[in-house]
């Protein structure tokens, strides 16, 4: 019984008259379609026939502040990762025994260990990523940013060499 009550008044409303203003408003519709386009009838591009005109806009000038930036002011985090945290260079933690003391140095150099390997690993990759710069297209410029990353690496395996030679020399002491 409610399908067919439905039905019927869905056939009520698309056999409804349509009253004049909807007329004329489609015709409205179709003559500024036609004005758009250009085609005869209408006047594309001007403001008193219709269509779409040029308008005013202000030319690109520079910033008229003072520029200074806050630095108390954070930036918002760009990208999904969360802001990360400034590096802690925190000392050793107070130990009760030596053999606490040697434990927790010796595994200072496992790590320090690791990341003079890591360090080391892009040191000697170096001579192969020149000889690829070299073969590659625009050579010059690529090798200018390659020898500040080559600076970079460099220094990294420095520190890491040093750290290591650090930890080694501290446990030497422990050990006596």
């Amino acid at each position: 019984m409610g399908a067919v009550a439905l039905a019927a008044v869905v056939v009520a409303i698309a056999a409804w008259p349509r009253s004049k203003g909807a007329e004329d408003g489609e015709k409205r519709k179709g003559n500024a379609a036609s004005r758009a386009a250009g085609e005869p009838g209408g006047a594309a591009g001007t403001r008193a026939g219709g269509g779409v005109a040029a308008r005013s806009y202000d030319e690109p000038t520079q910033a008229r502040g003072s520029g200074r930036i806050n630095p108390a002011v954070r930036l918002p985090a760009v990208g999904m990762a969360p802001p990360s945290e400034p590096a802690k260079d925190e000392g050793p933690p107070t130990f009760n025994s030596k053999a606490e003391e040697i434990a927790w140095y010796e595994k200072q150099l496992v790590l320090a260990q690791k990341r003079l390997e890591d360090r080391k690993t892009f040191y000697d990759r170096l001579p192969g990523t020149r000889e690829r710069i070299e073969k590659g297209p625009d050579p010059v410029r690529a090798l200018e940013t390659f020898e500040g990353r080559k600076k970079v690496v460099e220094e990294n395996y420095a520190q890491a060499q040093a750290q290591v030679a650090e930890i080694e020399r501290k446990l030497s002491e422990l050990k006596g």
